[in-house]
């Protein structure tokens, strides 16, 4: 990714996460590691930038892309339909698998907001202290306890990310 595009992504994460005790560069990072240098087809397709799942309780639309997930210690991968469904119900029907079903969101900045809300709605997320965290690194500590991805070795992936890209979060309002 580009330094042009993670200031801009940071500039825009700084609006989203204002007042929520949520560190724009959490954000990015997050962005980066889980949308890809390039941006991942869920990203582009969807504004799905942090791979948030359409859970039971999503009521907007969805789209099927293929994941890799790690269950029960083993890595697996499910196909998805590549389509996008009215509704998660709609996706089911047409017999995509639930472990494939991602939200979609109308454009970037609903997609940092989304971002922000599920953190801010799910408990798990309060409990494991990602809004007590007092930088960026304890934050993604937190998001790996809370159980944001399968993946052991997240913490380690997000801290990578963030030290490679850190020189770019910062931007100043004209």
């Amino acid at each position: 990714m580009s330094p042009e595009q993670v200031r801009e992504f940071y500039k825009f994460a700084t609006m989203a996460t204002a007042g929520t005790k949520l560190f724009p560069a959490t954000l990015v990072t997050q962005l980066i590691l889980e949308s890809g240098p390039n941006l991942s087809g869920l990203a582009r397709r969807a504004n799905n930038y942090f791979g948030i799942k359409a859970g039971t309780a999503w009521t907007g639309p969805v789209i099927s892309m293929t994941t890799a997930e790690v269950i029960n210690g083993k890595r697996q991968v499910f196909q998805g339909t590549g389509k996008i469904y009215n509704s998660r119900r709609e996706a089911l029907e047409d017999k995509a698998n639930f472990q494939t079903l991602f939200r979609v969101y109308a454009n970037t900045t609903e997609g940092f907001k989304g971002w922000v809300s599920f953190l801010q709605n799910n408990r798990r997320y309060t409990d494991a202290g990602v809004f007590s965290a007092t930088n960026p690194i304890e934050q993604f500590a937190a998001l790996a306890r809370a159980g944001y991805a399968t993946d052991t070795r997240y913490l380690a992936k997000l801290t990578a990310v963030y030290n490679k890209y850190k020189q770019f979060f910062f931007w100043r309002q004209p």
